[in-house]
């Protein structure tokens, strides 16, 4: 087996694809069986396994730490700052400025669902500080959640190649980030004004919520195109349940809520208000 891909049969691919599923939501289609292949055949070998049917058998009696490992290496967490800016523009020019005459009160709960290695949330917290002259006056929380735990672990520290700002102007990455030092040296870190705005937590969105509070704006991009249609509906109705009428669902370019029948509005490209109308 050494330094050549472990066969995965039929049998095999599709246990873990229902093993996934049933964790996670994630709905692994065949165009995966080599990624899956190729991504974990050294694995099973640094594991000592004799083939895929151990390693299903592992995750199946184990879950845990070796679930999150095979979710989070078949998940992709290509982000980037400001990525669809049209969801900051709107944020920062439509909600942000009418938000106190709208609701009467300057408390705001935003929800990054999926925030992967921050850049969302970080994007996010930069447009509250600049739209907000005031922010000192706002009781204002933003909750970044994502089910990969090592990448949630990177977000909530906040640091980033110099290439993943160069298209940014200096002046404006010196307002927002520090230059790392030492061991950090090339990179930029978010200041504590911009993590003061952010609580991080792990959680797997098919699962309960430990969740209270109503979201006045929810950023779900990117994350509901890895799921079916019956996991992507559920999930959109308790976002419904977490907002009140008039607040905010944002979700990725390619994804919509075509056939959901939850009373969402679209208002602009993959952005949607909540109405009136029950799920």
């Amino acid at each position: 087996m050494k330094g050549k891909d472990i066969e995965l049969n039929d049998q095999h691919f599709s246990k873990l694809c229902n093993l996934v599923y049933k964790h996670t939501g994630i709905a692994l289609t065949e165009a995966k069986r080599e990624l899956v292949k190729r991504r974990f055949s050294p694995r099973i070998r640094e594991l000592g396994l004799r083939g895929f049917s151990e390693y299903c058998d592992l995750i199946d009696q184990k879950g845990g730490s070796e679930l999150t490992l095979f979710t989070n290496a078949i998940t992709t967490n290509l982000t980037s700052f400001f990525r669809e800016s049209h969801h900051f523009d709107y944020l920062k020019n439509e909600i942000l400025p009418n938000f106190y005459r709208k609701h009467g009160h300057r408390k705001l709960r935003i929800w990054s669902a999926g925030c992967s290695t921050g850049e969302e949330v970080y994007s996010i917290a930069i447009s509250l500080r600049e739209a907000l002259l005031d922010i000192d006056r706002w009781d204002i929380k933003i909750l970044a959640t994502d089910i990969d735990t090592d990448i949630l672990h990177q977000a909530s520290r906040g640091i980033y190649e110099a290439k993943r700002l160069e298209a940014f102007p200096s002046d404006w990455i010196s307002k927002w980030f520090k230059k790392g030092r030492g061991a950090n040296a090339g990179r930029y870190q978010a200041k504590q004004s911009l993590k003061d705005l952010v609580y991080f937590q792990h959680l797997n969105l098919i699962e309960p919520w430990p969740i209270r509070n109503k979201f006045d704006v929810i950023f779900c991009r990117n994350v509901i195109i890895y799921f079916d249609f019956d996991t992507k509906k559920k999930l959109v109705e308790r976002f419904y349940k977490v907002q009140n009428d008039g607040d905010y669902l944002f979700l990725g370019h390619s994804e919509n809520l075509h056939n959901t029948h939850i009373a969402y509005e679209l208002i602009g490209k993959s952005m949607y208000v909540k109405g009136k109308a029950g799920c």
